[in-house]
């Protein structure tokens, strides 16, 4: 029996080696290599909060009214709200996630839902974030 694949929302950090998941998996498809989710309640409570930081992000990104974000503005989403949770939930800064779905995990213990995350506190962080130093 094949092993049942779900979506990642943060699958392009996990392949860039930005960050690391216990339920994260690779697949392929005719030469293009993919990421995806071995846990279906990981991947949704991954995409529920993605949705979060998608909404509450408009503002930093200047992107009211846009339907679709560049590859960049997506990073500066994921990446950067990952490192801002992160950091109020161990009080200490890093540059990578150990296990996105730990994170998630803890976030949906602390705030109940990720609707009440203090969304206010991550912005700094969302909008200063570069996916690339140059």
């Amino acid at each position: 029996m094949p092993n049942k694949h779900h979506t990642c929302p943060f699958s392009h950090l996990i392949l860039s080696g930005r960050c690391t998941c216990k339920f994260a998996a690779k697949d392929c498809v005719a030469e293009k290599e993919f990421g995806t989710c071995l846990n279906q309640s990981a991947s949704t409570n991954c995409q529920s909060l993605y949705y979060q930081l998608r909404e509450n992000s408009n503002f930093v990104l200047k992107s009211h009214h846009q339907s679709s974000l560049s590859v960049g503005q997506q990073s500066k989403i994921k990446m950067g709200g990952l490192l801002a949770l992160q950091e109020i939930i161990t009080h200490s800064p890093a540059n990578t996630i150990n296990n996105i779905s730990t994170l998630v995990d803890t976030v949906k213990q602390e705030y109940g839902t990720f609707a009440q995350i203090p969304f206010s506190q991550l912005m700094p962080k969302i909008a200063k974030f570069k996916f690339r130093n140059r």
